[in-house]
Parts: C-alpha cells; sequence; structure tokens
C-alpha cells in the first residue's frame, strides 16, 4: 500500500487528537496533497511521539522516581506525566451505588461451599499444605498451571521441602519442570523459590506452617511479612495464600476479614463491568501504561471496590454474608474466567442445559442462576466490553528499565 493510498489512516489519527482541542480545524486538516511533503510530516509527528513516550534526554535522565523497589531514573517525559496524572486521567474510583447492587445480587444467589470440593488435599499433613501453597504463591501463574501442586506434593514432597531445595538446587529445577514452567522466567522463579527456602530455614525452623505461630496468627502481620521478604510476594499473592491457609483449616487466623479478594485479570475484569471500579475511558495497552501505574491504580481500587461490597452485603438486614471478602474470591474469579470472558459474556449468551449441568460455580457458589451471569442487569452496555490491564515487568531483562531509547533512537522492549 503505497503512502497516498494509506495515508488516510494517519490523517484519521490526527483529526482525531485535533477534536478535543479545536473541533472546527479537526474537521477541515488533511495532509499536503504531495506525498513527498505528507512523508516529511508524519515522519516529524512519529518522532516527536516517539521523543515523548520513549526518549531518555539528558533532562529527563537527571529526574528520579520511587519505586517499591528504590529509586530510578525517569526515562521519558511520558514517563513522568503518566506517573503524575494517570489516577485523574483515568478517573478511577469505587463506585458505592454499583458495590450495593452487587451486594444484594450475592445475598440472593450466593452459596457457600467447602473449599474442599474446589482442590482435593485429602491425605496432605497441615504442613505440607502450607509449604506447597506457598512455594507457589510466589510464582506467576496467570497463564494457569497444567500440574495439580498439591497431587505434585503428595507424590515427590522433597520439591516443597525448604531444606532439601537448598541442598539440593536441582529440586528446584525439578519443581518447576514438574509445574510446566521451566522454560517461563527461569531465573526470576529460581531465584524466588531459592530466598522462600532460606527464609523459612533462617525463621521457620523449615516449614511454612510455622509462620502462623510465629506472628501469633495475625493474617495482616503475616501479610506484612511476606510482602517485604523479597520473595516475589505482593499484597495480591499475599492474600491468596492467607485464604488458603484458612480455608483448608491448616491455621485459625485472627484478622482475616482483613484479607481480602485477590485483584487479578478476572476479577478487575468483573469490576470493571459492574462499574464497581469506574473508569472515565477504557484503560490503555500496556505498551503506554508505562511503570504500570494504570496497572497497579486498577488492582488498588478492585482491591477497594470487592472489600466495599462485602461491607455493604454484611451490612444487608438478615444477611448471609461470608466473613472475610476473600470466601468470595473462588466465586468473581471463576465468574471471570467462564462467565465474563474478554469477547464471550453470560449476560448475552446463555448457558446450554449440558453447559449449566457441568458448571462448578452453579454447583458449589450459587444458589440459581438459570444459565445467565447473576451480574446481568448491572453491567450497561458502555461497560461490558471493558478489559482488564495487563502488566509489563518494571524491571528485569525485558522490562520497562530497558524499554526506552537515546537520544539516538531505536531500542526499546525485546521479546
Amino acid at each position: 500500500m503505497s503512502l497516498s493510498e494509506s495515508k488516510r489512516y494517519f490523517e484519521k489519527f490526527l483529526r482525531n487528537i485535533l477534536a478535543p482541542i479545536n473541533r472546527e480545524l479537526s474537521e477541515r486538516y488533511a495532509l499536503p496533497e504531495n506525498d513527498q511533503i505528507s512523508t516529511e510530516v508524519i515522519a516529524s509527528i512519529l518522532r516527536e511521539i516517539n521523543r515523548f513516550m520513549y526518549t531518555q534526554t539528558e533532562e529527563i535522565a537527571r529526574m528520579k522516581c520511587a519505586t517499591p523497589y528504590g529509586e530510578v531514573n525517569y526515562f521519558s517525559e511520558y514517563h513522568k506525566f503518566w506517573e503524575e496524572n494517570h489516577k485523574a486521567i483515568l478517573g478511577i474510583h469505587v463506585d458505592e451505588e454499583k458495590c450495593r447492587e452487587v451486594a444484594e445480587k450475592l445475598e440472593e444467589y450466593y452459596h457457600p461451599f467447602s473449599p474442599s470440593s474446589v482442590m482435593d488435599v485429602e491425605g496432605l499433613e497441615p504442613q505440607k499444605i502450607a509449604d506447597a501453597r506457598l512455594f507457589i504463591a510466589i510464582q506467576d501463574f496467570g497463564f494457569g498451571l497444567p500440574q495439580n501442586y498439591y497431587e505434585l506434593a503428595r507424590r515427590k514432597p522433597y520439591l516443597f521441602d525448604a531444606r532439601e531445595l537448598l541442598s539440593n538446587p536441582n529440586y528446584i529445577n525439578e519443581m518447576l519442570t514438574e509445574l510446566g514452567v521451566a522454560d517461563y522466567q527461569p531465573d526470576k522463579r529460581i531465584e524466588w523459590i531459592r530466598r522462600c527456602a532460606e527464609l523459612l530455614v533462617n525463621n521457620y525452623n523449615g516449614t511454612a506452617y510455622n509462620i502462623a505461630e510465629a506472628h501469633n496468627y495475625d493474617a495482616v502481620e503475616i501479610r506484612k511479612m511476606l510482602v517485604n521478604a523479597g520473595i516475589g510476594i505482593d499484597v495480591k499473592k499475599a492474600d491468596m495464600f492467607l485464604r488458603d491457609m484458612q480455608e483448608f483449616g491448616v491455621w485459625n487466623l485472627r484478622r482475616f476479614e482483613e484479607v481480602s479478594v485477590a485483584p487479578d485479570m478476572n476479577t478487575m475484569r468483573i469490576a470493571l463491568r459492574t462499574g464497581i471500579v469506574h473508569v472515565r475511558m477504557p484503560l490503555l495497552s500496556s505498551f503506554m501504561d508505562v511503570f504500570c501505574y494504570q496497572y497497579d491504580a486498577v488492582s488498588g481500587e478492585t482491591n477497594k471496590a470487592w472489600r466495599k461490597v462485602w461491607e455493604i452485603w454484611r451490612a444487608i438486614p438478615n444477611n448471609h454474608a461470608v466473613s472475610s471478602p476473600a470466601y468470595i474470591d473462588f466465586l468473581i474469579y471463576n465468574m471471570g474466567r467462564k462467565c465474563c470472558k474478554a469477547k464471550k459474556r453470560r449476560c448475552e449468551v446463555r448457558c446450554s442445559s449440558r453447559e449449566q449441568r457441568k458448571c462448578v460455580i452453579k454447583k458449589l457458589a450459587l444458589t440459581e442462576c438459570d444459565g445467565w451471569c447473576i451480574f446481568k442487569d448491572i453491567c450497561d452496555e458502555n461497560r461490558k466490553k471493558l478489559n482488564p490491564p495487563k502488566s509489563i515487568s518494571i524491571f528485569g531483562r525485558y522490562g520497562w528499565t530497558t524499554s526506552y531509547s537515546d537520544e539516538g533512537g531505536g531500542l526499546g522492549l525485546r521479546c
């Protein structure tokens, strides 16, 4: 396709950029008819976009931004701009009225269930459950695991034994191979597993089971320790770990009500589509979410929103609310996976009778759904196609800290 045939796409882009600034100018703007001049104009515009977005000038390189891992250099003017303004631009906040509507649906439809119906831990000692779950929690398995890790702990218990992992480093590789992730960011995973094993050996007599007693069974204190331990655990992963320890009866935690619904792709998708997390516009692609500020903002508001839903649910007269937001995580997570997918939504297409008979959500966590999403009447047309954010690693070989260019151009993210 020659420039003269395709330049209308770029021309439309420029008109759309101009529209909120000057509608009249937007409507009459056109690129020069001469292809040579058009090429020069387009090249200049693209160069400026690239400079603003991804070029570390000498001036910007002298500025620092704070991260949970210490100060780093800004790498572009956009980086600094996006850090300071992303929340205002997104207009992100928790919508309490929508939280009330969702809470009322949970009161109408939610059915408490036994966690043993979801994950089989029969025959595993509490210590083995805790060890297996912690070594899995430190990983990032957003794509799902092909292997049942509790079954793996039965077959090869040494793979989740901290002392064995430190004495025999090959066991770490074996664990990752068994889990089917040996080729997916292995350096990062190996380091996290090693650090986790050292933490357990040095502070908890070699087992995660002892963590609760050492911290007086306080869920908030345990979460704080895990997040600050340098083993790859953030608040989301820590809450998932604590939830499972409580649900499986491994620990009896104090302040368990402080544990929240984990804000992953599925729970964020439903939060955005129901509107309990309000945004001004569809979210930006991860390629524009420099340093994952958008992702962190949506994640944080999702955490607050599901907690607000739970608080409102608990305040409904004669309610049947669960004792912690964490206990609705199974339902919301699986609704995102099965009912409210990116392009297939159960508010538009009803489950067949056969699908309903096989549905684990309907079987375990709902009194009835009749093949429709229980939030069908809450999500409006403007929101029901919203997608959750994705993130690019801030640090590391392929992260944001290596993605920028200098004034010589080129460079950027690698795959």
